[in-house]
């Protein structure tokens, strides 16, 4: 019975951990259904000789998460780490609250570490419901910015270091709440004084300070990413509607100011001029609704698959460019070789009626021959027009 109920509990963890990795990681939803299977499976194996209480299984657990995204999903190592870390404050949060709330509404004193293992289960039933609303709140949040995020890292390392502070004062606050909590279950001042009046208190005092830290995070994301378009390309406007990449005038600025950077700071520059195939032989079979899907998937592939540094715009048409920042071309071809097995994956499992694919041609900045702009783009544009060659005369063999 002890085996059926620890193994029970793991494969409810696991699926929790899964959902929130479904909510909060980009593009995690559109993945290999094969790979989610991956992870729940190892996360029921794991959990079920997890402790909670030990900071190396902590350690260890999240660290797996992160090396799955990365190396599994082929997410950013940026993003990933977010990913982490983002899912274990709201699972800690969801627990602290859970453990706060569940002794004022049954008494019962929970250790906020193990509350996914305990058999207490009214309590294991509210850590579900704030852990979903908590994600379905994260969620909200970021539609409100999707069209306006920005790809400035410095900015964003500070929104991400302002959202830890944040979310740290709430971990203390419930901490010390906890704290309280198992002080007044052990001297019994709870029955001593009126249980009703110390109750209500409690549960208004927490639930007041952490509305105000909630809103204190949406208020602070909105005030440095909104300022930060201002200074910079206004992203909103110049944001392609139809793929969600960057406009080509965004695109083309963005590309100038890293070849500037670039020869102030000498580090590598690397761009590819992409032409997906065989997009007019979509829109002729199938209609240019589902030729705009074909654009839609390949962006949204391409995006998954990049580097924290690098950046995509369309170009027009069927035509991206993208920008590999403080990266050679070997690097860039590397990278462009994940994107195209990540094509290969798409195509094998048939999500689409179409076959996604693009041809690619790199260049590598080099001052003294790329004096603009347009002779950078039109080396990467002969480049490519030699790989589009070659792709349609294998198409013909």
């Amino acid at each position: 019975m002890q085996v059926f109920l620890g193994g029970l509990h793991s494969i409810m963890g696991a699926l929790i951990i899964f959902y929130g990795l479904y909510v909060i990681a980009p593009k995690f939803s559109k993945q290999p259904r094969f790979k989610h299977a991956i992870v729940v499976v190892f996360l029921s194996f794991f959990l079920y000789f997890y402790d909670g209480t030990k900071l190396l299984d902590i350690l260890i657990l999240y660290g797996s998460l992160n090396l799955i995204l990365i190396s599994l999903y082929r997410i950013s190592s940026f993003i990933s780490s977010v990913t982490t870390v983002l899912l274990f404050l709201i699972k800690i949060v969801t627990s602290l609250i859970t453990v706060n709330i569940g002794f004022l509404l049954y008494g019962s004193v929970v250790d906020f570490r193990l509350i996914l293992f305990t058999n207490h289960y009214p309590v294991l039933g509210l850590f579900f419901i704030i852990f979903f609303i908590l994600l379905k709140y994260y969620k909200l949040i970021m539609r409100v910015f999707k069209n306006i995020v920005s790809i400035n890292r410095r900015i964003e390392r500070r929104l991400l270091l302002s959202n830890f502070l944040i979310f740290a004062i709430i971990l203390i606050y419930q901490r010390m709440t906890f704290a309280s909590l198992i002080e007044i279950a052990s001297t019994g001042v709870f029955v001593s004084t009126a249980p009703s009046s110390l109750s209500f208190y409690m549960l208004f005092t927490y639930l007041f300070i952490t509305v105000i830290s909630l809103m204190m995070v949406v208020l602070i994301n909105r005030n440095f990413i909104v300022d930060n378009n201002l200074e910079n390309y206004k992203y909103k406007a110049e944001i392609d509607q139809m793929t969600g990449v960057l406009s080509r005038e965004a695109g083309i600025t963005h590309l100038k100011s890293e070849m500037t950077r670039s020869s102030l700071q000498g580090y590598d520059l690397t761009i590819a001029y992409i032409d997906v195939n065989d997009l007019k032989g979509v829109n002729d079979r199938y209609g240019h609704k589902e030729g705009d899907k074909m654009l839609k998937a390949v962006s949204d592939i391409i995006q998954t698959n990049l580097r924290e540094f690098d950046m995509v715009a369309r170009l027009g048409g069927d035509e991206f460019l993208i920008v590999f920042s403080r990266c050679g071309e070997g690097q860039a071809k590397k990278v462009w070789r994940r994107i195209c097995d990540e094509f290969l994956q798409v195509n094998l499992q048939g999500m689409y009626r179409f076959r996604a694919s693009a041809s690619a041609g790199f260049a590598q900045y080099n001052p003294s021959k790329h004096r603009n702009p347009s002779e950078f783009l039109h080396e990467a544009d002969e480049a490519m027009y030699v790989e589009k060659k070659a792709h349609k005369e294998n198409r013909k063999a």
